[in-house]
């Protein structure tokens, strides 16, 4: 899909002001950007001045939100592509660049699961958890090191879990994929620090999405809710917020780290 450009007509907005953007200058490419918590991150990005790549399964999913962003005042180009084929995340990195210029943000956040009891998942099931959630990431981070590294540094986000570090019933490959995200980004640090690469994790409380809501029934999400100390639970642009300040300079001097934005939910399980 090619870069779509700004359609001019909307009316100007004090927080496009590039003086007032916390992302000013930098390219972003989300994975799984096009709806739920990718769609609320790409357009906070673009908000903050940012130019986003919009990577999603659906080319009309990635689209709306690029339609979203222009009546914004935003700037970003469409991409569509599977995380989970390498070729299709490093195709991805390349037409960013070619629209931008560079690349200086990814956030991992593409992800497909299936809730049940172990014996229950078949071998396709567990194979495209693992290739989207696991190998999506390791595609992610070899795309985009070489043109962060030309670019002098740049921050890599990953959505992880409080299911990485809680045990959790029917959510053995879920809480296994969401603890290797972890390790990774804590690995990813450490080996990519001397490039002036920072690799955060996010971990998201109880957040309903159209994606969430696939495999979390109402009488679920009503108990989630009442584990939450602050008493709701959570939306799309409260994780949007939290990637914005790891993606900026304000986060400059945090690597390694995992943000949990829960509303107290998983401290209040121990």
């Amino acid at each position: 899909m090619p870069a779509l450009e700004g359609r001019g007509a909307v009316a100007w907005d004090p927080q496009w002001e590039t003086g007032m953007q916390r992302l000013a200058g930098k390219v972003a490419l989300v994975t799984g950007g096009g709806r739920g918590i990718g769609r609320a991150i790409s357009l906070a990005f673009a908000r903050e001045g940012a130019f986003v790549g919009v990577f999603d399964l659906k080319e009309e999913i990635a689209n709306q939100a690029v339609e979203a962003i222009e009546a914004a005042g935003g700037r970003a180009l469409g991409i569509a592509g599977n995380v989970a084929r390498r070729e299709d995340v490093f195709r991805a990195v390349d037409a960013l660049q070619a629209a931008s210029g560079g690349v200086t943000i990814l956030v991992n956040n593409a992800m497909w699961n299936r809730y049940g009891p172990l014996e229950e998942q078949t071998e396709d099931m567990i194979g495209r958890m693992i290739d989207v959630g696991l190998k999506g990431v390791v595609w992610g981070y070899q795309a985009v090191l070489a043109p962060m590294e030309a670019a002098g540094g740049g921050s890599i986000i990953n959505i992880g879990s409080p299911s990485s570090m809680l045990a959790m019933k029917h959510g053995v490959m879920y809480s296994g994929i969401k603890a290797a995200v972890l390790g990774m980004t804590r690995s990813g640090a450490a080996e990519f620090g001397p490039r002036n690469i920072r690799v955060n994790a996010i971990a998201p409380g109880s957040t309903p999405t159209e994606g969430a809501n696939l495999v979390v029934t109402e009488e679920a999400w009503e108990r989630r809710r009442a584990r939450v100390p602050l008493g709701r639970l959570g939306r799309p642009e409260d994780i949007a917020s939290a990637a914005v300040f790891l993606a900026s300079d304000e986060a400059s001097f945090i690597t390694g780290d995992m943000l949990f934005v829960d509303g107290g939910q998983t401290f209040a399980f121990s």
